[in-house]
C-alpha cells in the first residue's frame, strides 16, 4: 500500500513555494523602499537643522558685532582745537585774571545728575570763564556705556569734539543735556545732528563726517582713561584749585543742592589769591 508525502502534489507544492518568494522579494523591496525614504528624511531633518543653526549664529554675530563699540579709525585722529592734547579737557573761551583759580567740571552725557547741574550751573560755568574769573577746564567722560550697555556717551562725548572744532563746544554741551534721553535709551547720529544745529554748529556735513568717521574717538578715550588719576570717581565732580594752592572738591550739596550756582560762584571767590 502506498501512501503520500504532505505537501500534494509536486507541481502545486512548487508553484506555492514561488509564491510565497514572490511576497518575501516583494517585501523585502518594500522595506528598501522604506529605509531609503527614512534615510532621506534624516538627511532632510540634518540638513534643515544645519541651516537653522548657522542662522542663528549669523544672527548672533551680527548682533555681538553691532553691540561692539567701533574699534576701527576711518579717519585721521586729531585732538578739538579747545583741548589741544590728548587727555587734556576742553578750555572755555576767556582769559582768566591774575589771581583766578583753575575750575575743572567732569561730566558725563548720558549722566543725569550731569544734566541737572547743567540747567542750574551750565551758564554760570561758561560765565566765569568769559568774564576772566576763573580758568574753565571741562572734561568729557564715557564711564556710563560701561554701566548701561551702549556706546552713546562716546559717541556724544566725539560729537563734542567735532562741534568744538567748529567753536560750538559749550553750546553743543548745553544743547546735549536739554535733550538727554532717559537714562540707557542713548543717542543716535541723528539726534546729535539735530543737537548740533540747535547749537549753531556751522558746517553740519564736516561735523557728520567726523562723528561718522570716529576722528576724535582716541582723544575721547584718553580722556576717560585719566579719570582715575584726576581722582574723580562719578559725574558730575567739581573741582576749584587756587594758583599755588590745593585742589578743591565741591561737595554734593554744592554740585547738586539748591543753589548750585551760587555755590560754585563762592567757592571761585574763595579761591581767588
Amino acid at each position: 500500500m502506498s501512501t503520500r508525502k504532505p505537501g500534494g502534489h509536486p507541481a502545486r507544492a512548487a508553484a506555492a513555494e514561488d509564491a510565497r518568494e514572490a511576497r518575501r522579494a516583494k517585501a523585502a523591496a518594500m522595506r528598501q523602499r522604506e529605509l531609503a525614504k527614512e534615510r532621506s528624511r534624516r538627511v532632510l531633518l540634518i540638513s534643515v537643522a544645519v541651516v537653522v543653526v548657522l542662522a542663528i549664529v549669523a544672527v548672533v554675530v551680527v548682533v555681538i558685532d553691532r553691540s561692539r563699540p567701533d574699534t576701527v579709525a576711518t579717519a585721521a585722529q586729531v585732538n578739538p582745537p579747545s583741548a589741544g592734547a590728548k587727555a587734556a579737557g576742553y578750555v572755555l573761551p576767556g582769559t582768566a585774571a591774575v589771581g583766578a583759580p583753575t575750575v575743572d567740571v567732569w561730566l558725563d552725557y548720558q549722566c543725569p545728575y550731569c544734566k541737572q547741574f547743567e540747567a542750574a550751573a551750565g551758564s554760570t560755568v561758561v560765565d566765569l570763564a568769559a568774564s576772566g574769573k576763573a580758568k574753565v577746564v571741562v572734561h568729557t567722560l564715557t564711564f556710563l556705556d560701561g554701566n548701561l550697555g551702549n556706546t552713546a556717551s562716546q559717541l556724544a562725548a566725539e560729537a563734542a569734539a567735532a562741534a568744538d572744532a567748529q567753536g560750538r563746544f559749550a553750546e553743543f554741551t548745553t544743547a546735549t543735556f536739554a535733550a538727554q534721553p532717559k537714562e540707557g535709551v542713548g543717542y543716535t547720529v541723528a539726534d546729535l545732528r539735530k543737537i548740533a544745529q540747535t547749537a549753531g554748529v556751522p558746517d553740519l556735513d564736516a561735523w557728520q563726517k567726523a562723528v561718522e568717521g570716529h576722528a576724535y574717538r582716541d582723544y575721547v578715550q584718553s580722556v576717560q582713561d585719566s579719570m582715575e588719576a584726576g581722582g574723580v570717581s562719578g559725574t558730575p565732580t567739581v573741582t576749584v584749585t587756587p594758583q599755588g594752592g590745593q585742589k578743591q572738591t565741591l561737595t554734593n550739596e554744592q554740585v547738586l543742592g539748591s543753589d548750585p550756582s551760587t555755590a560754585l560762584t563762592q567757592a571761585v571767590a574763595a579761591a581767588t589769591t
